[in-house]
């Protein structure tokens, strides 16, 4: 029994452990979601971002589509929806891109059509019980006004990827506002020192009246925590400190015009 016991914590351990017995080299990075916009600070917050093996070269094909791809913007999103310009408008105060982003409260009910709409459709449902009416108001919003951007979101990130897999993604938090990737097995070459990886946000971040996405080379040694610089901003695409940066002009989408 004590040798069944024995192999079974070897077979267990064993992904954990480099083919030499050794314990694999394993090391971590952190992004900083706050970047400088005509000398202010914007903090991105609740924004995910995506690790890759290797650096710019090794991930062209991948930041080709990037470049290449038909975006539509949060704006002409909810435009083509039909939402309400009340909805548009409490979605940019909070700089959310779903009405799950933070808590709908009874002073955002009584300012957007669509939530004094879903709240009353709530207040039948649950018999006169407003607590439960507000709580759960978003299952009452239209699919679109829900989280038919994520949808959207997701199927592009899904084809910007391809064939590519990311090892691991992480999302800047609402207080550090950073992204923090943790225990990232190294495959480092002889004569080498660190392994060149490659960190993106893959989707499109709207910041003013442009969108950026970033592709960012690090060198990754073992045990230490690297600090990406801050992320770089540029006027036009281009390659800027081991980063390639592609911006995009927002179109203008407003109530009644949805022109992308």
């Amino acid at each position: 029994m004590r040798v069944l016991c024995f192999v079974s914590l070897v077979v267990l351990a064993s992904p954990f452990w480099a083919t030499d017995g050794r314990a694999q080299d394993r090391g971590s990075i952190e992004i900083s979601g706050r970047v400088s916009v005509a000398g202010a600070q914007v903090k991105l917050k609740r924004k995910r971002f995506y690790l890759f093996r290797g650096g710019l070269e090794a991930n062209k094909a991948m930041i080709e589509r990037i470049k290449a791809a038909s975006v539509t913007s949060r704006d002409c999103f909810y435009c083509k929806a039909k939402a309400s310009a009340e909805y548009t408008t409490w979605l940019k105060s909070g700089d959310c891109e779903s009405p799950y982003c933070r808590e709908i409260e009874g002073q955002d009910i009584e300012k957007v059509p669509e939530f004094q709409a879903a709240y009353q459709k709530g207040l039948k449902q649950f018999r006169g019980k407003p607590n439960l009416a507000q709580k759960w108001l978003t299952t009452n919003l239209t699919p679109a006004l829900r989280d038919g951007f994520y949808r959207d979101r997701k199927t592009l990130t899904t084809g910007l990827l391809g064939a590519a897999k990311p090892l691991q993604s992480s999302m800047t938090d609402s207080v550090s506002v950073v992204a923090i990737f943790i225990d990232i097995p190294l495959n480092i070459a002889a004569g080498k020192k660190t392994e060149t990886f490659l960190v993106s946000n893959l989707v499109p971040i709207e910041i003013g009246d442009k969108s950026y996405v970033w592709a960012c080379e690090a060198e990754i040694s073992v045990g230490k925590k690297v600090k990406l610089p801050p992320l770089p901003l540029a006027d036009t695409s281009k390659i800027v400190k081991k980063c390639e940066v592609v911006v995009r002009d927002l179109p203008k989408c407003t109530v009644g015009s949805c022109a992308q």
